[in-house]
């Protein structure tokens, strides 16, 4: 396996149990769920063709990003992160997000939410977001999350959340470590196995690795499904919650932002 596609593999798996823990936090606040909010339903996915089919139900009004691209920009953005939250069939909200060259920001590209008045996690389509991308970020040692070109609506809620305007402007958020370090051996996987043997030795230790680093779920991240609950309905605008509000996106993939 190359060089190339072991970090891949690597990120991929970083990404999957990103969502998995996530969606198992969520699943753990049961003081804060509101009535009606049926957990089992609920599914944190990659944005893949059954997200795109999904967004042609929104409403025609939507503000729609060109979400159909993502598979192609997390080929070339190994680092890259996307989310879709599901209750059922229905596509609740999509994110985007990527280190671009940055090695100690995640930055929130595209962040979208179904504006539609029966969406079960209206008003949760960021916290849930932000959840995820801390887990992720913990998992690459990053220390801070940016949403770039926030919604001016939204920004009320980004603030809620504990985001700032730094020196630079940007609105960022310090990631909080986790409250116990793990300490955590992975051996290495011999070169002998086979590919099939390999790649699923790889995946079993990055699924290690991921687990390990994002440790326990943190009090910030608690912050950020209190939030959600208690301020999600009156302060989180329904559709585009952070992104370009016009013009092409612009996307400049490096050989720099995946080393």
């Amino acid at each position: 396996m190359s060089t190339y596609r072991h970090r891949g593999l690597r990120y991929q798996v970083y990404r999957s149990q990103a969502r998995k823990l996530a969606l198992e936090a969520f699943c753990r606040s049961q003081r804060l769920l509101g009535p009606g909010l049926d957990v089992d339903k609920l599914c944190f996915e990659p944005i893949g063709h059954r997200a795109v089919e999904a967004l042609q139900r929104w409403d025609e009004q939507t503000h729609h990003f060109p979400w159909e691209e993502v598979p192609r920009w997390t080929d070339c953005d190994l680092k890259g992160f996307d989310l879709s939250l599901w209750s059922a069939r229905e596509l609740c909200g999509l994110c985007y997000a990527s280190p671009r060259q940055s090695r100690r920001c995640i930055k929130i590209i595209l962040l979208e939410g179904n504006p539609g008045p029966g969406n079960p996690l209206r008003g949760l389509v960021a916290s849930l977001s932000l959840l995820a991308v801390a887990e992720y970020a913990r998992m690459l040692k990053y220390s801070r999350i940016e949403v770039q070109q926030p919604d001016p609506g939204a920004e009320p809620l980004y603030q809620s959340l504990g985001f700032v305007r730094d020196s630079a402007g940007s609105l960022v958020i310090p990631v909080a470590a986790m409250s116990q370090q793990r300490t955590f051996h992975i051996s290495e996987v011999p070169m002998s196995y086979s590919k099939d043997s390999r790649k699923a030795a790889l995946i079993k230790r990055y699924t290690a690795q991921a687990i390990a680093l994002a440790g326990e779920i943190t009090d910030q991240q608690w912050h950020f499904l209190e939030v959600g609950f208690k301020e999600g309905l009156e302060k989180e605008p329904g559709g585009k919650l952070a992104g370009p509000r016009s013009g092409p996106i612009d996307y400049e993939w490096s050989t720099a932002a995946v080393k």
